[in-house]
């Protein structure tokens, strides 16, 4: 699934119906990435670019296997409450990557945390588990200090951020984009 996409639908979200000062701050702050990026070399032009300058790759693969299937299903589970995308919107959604069992795997570690941390606090509101749910999908592509600077943090306590680190177990992934 891409998870620039996803973040920059969240984000559309947010700024219809809840705050759209903050949308303009976190817009602002977890806009990514890379542009020529190269596996091998240490030297990528990185550049920050406005989500809303983006466009959505096609959809690259026809179908998914089953066991795809399966892990994306339970993806969408976890994240229904704080993320409004159907299950067909998600399927579709990584069969636009290149690879999609990597960003199912990257996925799976985002709904982990998630789901640890809201079962250990469970009377959160949904407000602070939308909070805990952008915190930790920007935790996937930035490391912890970048990810706490970048995220709008108004609900969670320092205490909850660490616990939420504590959870999601990948390293950063930053999202690349080509230039067409």
């Amino acid at each position: 699934m891409d998870r620039l996409y996803r973040l920059t639908k969240i984000m559309k979200l947010i700024f219809k119906k809840i705050l759209p000062a903050f949308l303009l701050l976190t817009i602002f702050g977890l806009t990514m990435f890379s542009c020529k990026t190269n596996d091998k070399s240490k030297n990528s032009n990185v550049e920050t670019i406005n989500a809303n300058d983006l466009t959505l790759s096609p959809v690259i693969h026809d179908t998914l296997n089953s066991n795809q299937i399966e892990k994306i299903t339970e993806i969408q589970r976890v994240f229904s409450e704080v993320n409004p995308s159907s299950l067909e919107e998600t399927i579709t959604d990584f069969k636009r990557d290149r690879n999609p069992d990597n960003e199912i795997a990257i996925w799976l570690a985002m709904a982990n945390a998630y789901e640890k941390f809201t079962s250990k606090n469970p009377s959160i509101d949904i407000d602070k588990k939308k909070e805990a749910y952008e915190l930790i999908l920007i935790r996937s592509m930035e490391n912890e200090e970048n990810a706490k600077a970048k995220a709008n943090l108004k609900l969670l306590s320092a205490k909850e951020i660490s616990e939420i680190f504590s959870y999601y177990e990948l390293e950063a992934k930053p999202i690349t984009v080509e230039q067409k």
